[in-house]
């Protein structure tokens, strides 16, 4: 009878772990609000599940529609090529390709080299390194079409290969 008198507590601290658990290991930032983060859950296993970087702009349009619900005013920055050792079914690749904000090219273009892009791939930004007119990069990757799809919400830039967030993306560098 004894043992069954502590149950509850019991269940009560295995949810609590469960809780922390789960949401320590998301590869999502804090300062999403539950329905951003919802939708940026969305967008990303969208984006992953067609299992290459050609697949990105249409789940990432598909799934962040007015249409069909809550959207994430957000830029993609989606690769032209692969590259060998970065995946496209990479949760945390897909993350870290997406900034939770809206740049268009002229705002990304003023900003000054080594500033930082914070990306939805918690703790990781994306860093401009080249803003010459010549070959602007982040990363190190060019911009190889700039707005390739605006829209009030949403705007996707054409990179000529995967960011590598392990090489620029720690925001303690």
């Amino acid at each position: 009878m004894a043992s069954t008198k502590n149950l509850p507590l019991l269940l009560l601290l295995l949810l609590i772990t469960i809780t922390i658990i789960t949401t320590t290991s998301s590869p999502l930032p804090p300062s999403l609000s539950v329905e951003q983060y919802k939708t940026a859950r969305k967008i990303i296993d969208a984006m992953i599940s067609g299992g290459s970087f050609e697949d990105w702009s249409e789940a990432f349009l598909a799934t962040n529609d007015e249409l069909k619900g809550p959207v994430l005013n957000s830029t993609l920055f989606l690769p032209k090529t692969s590259v060998e050792g970065i995946n496209a079914t990479s949760p945390l690749v897909a993350a870290y390709h997406i900034v939770p904000q809206l740049l268009g090219f002229n705002n990304i273009s003023l900003m000054k080299p080594f500033s930082r892009l914070p990306t939805l791939l918690s703790g990781n930004s994306i860093v401009v390194t080249n803003n010459s007119a010549s070959g602007f990069t982040l990363d190190g990757v060019l911009i190889s079409e700039p707005d390739l799809f605006v829209s009030p919400s949403i705007v996707i830039h054409r990179i000529a290969s995967p960011f590598n967030f392990s090489r620029y993306g720690d925001d303690d560098i």
